[in-house]
């Protein structure tokens, strides 16, 4: 685990929480007969920043990308190359107060391993993961993120999300996930995103379940 200096007062309290943030995957996992893709770790090494645009620019390094790309200021977790990064969970809370809440730091860690567990479940086919909000909606479920912020929405406001394109508010992916998993399983869900009639399976589903 490799800390930015100013963090170093942290590092008992950081451990514990990355581990908590194991855990809660493990859980997750077990729950739903994945914890076999669970034997070989996620992570080689934790780094932990205390500014965003060092965060910013370690990520962008790792990953192969111009460092000129300015990153939103609310991304502040990933995992690439078998580096988890983060910032601070100050820093976190100060970027996205929308997420905070119980265990907020614990759970955004979570997140990050949750995509990486996804991916091993699909024998590691990123491109089957699907649609922005079920890959987003999977790893926000896998961490019990941002649950009770979720906001109530209509049947068009549902499928509205769901078929959108870019990027929209977590919150919003929370609530379509779980509206989903009122239609299908979990392994349902996860073994149909990556398909092209992945939609209209959907829309058949949730007729089904009305009638």
């Amino acid at each position: 685990m490799i800390l930015d200096a100013a963090l170093e007062p942290q590092r008992s309290l950081l451990h514990q929480i990355l581990l908590a943030s194991q855990r809660r995957l493990k859980a997750f996992a077990v729950q739903h007969n994945w914890d076999h893709h669970l034997n070989d770790p996620f992570t080689r090494s934790a780094h932990f920043y205390a500014q965003k645009k060092a965060f910013d620019l370690a990520l962008l390094e790792i990953s192969g990308l111009d460092p000129k790309i300015e990153l939103p200021e609310t991304y502040c977790a990933a995992l690439e190359q078998g580096v988890l990064m983060s910032v601070s969970p100050d820093l976190y809370r100060e970027l996205y107060p929308e997420g905070d809440e119980a265990s907020a730091f614990e759970k955004l860690l979570t997140h990050e391993m949750a995509h990486r567990l996804h991916i091993r479940i699909l024998a590691g086919n990123e491109d089957a993961m699907g649609p922005v909000w079920f890959y987003e909606g999977f790893a926000l479920h896998a961490a019990g993120q941002l649950q009770k912020a979720a906001p109530s929405l209509t049947q068009d406001e549902i499928w509205a999300v769901a078929g959108a394109e870019d990027r929209q508010d977590y919150r919003r992916y929370v609530t379509v996930f779980q509206y989903f998993l009122g239609k299908a399983t979990i392994h349902q869900l996860v073994e149909m995103a990556g398909k092209v009639e992945f939609l209209s399976w959907l829309r058949q589903k949730n007729t089904q379940t009305v009638l």
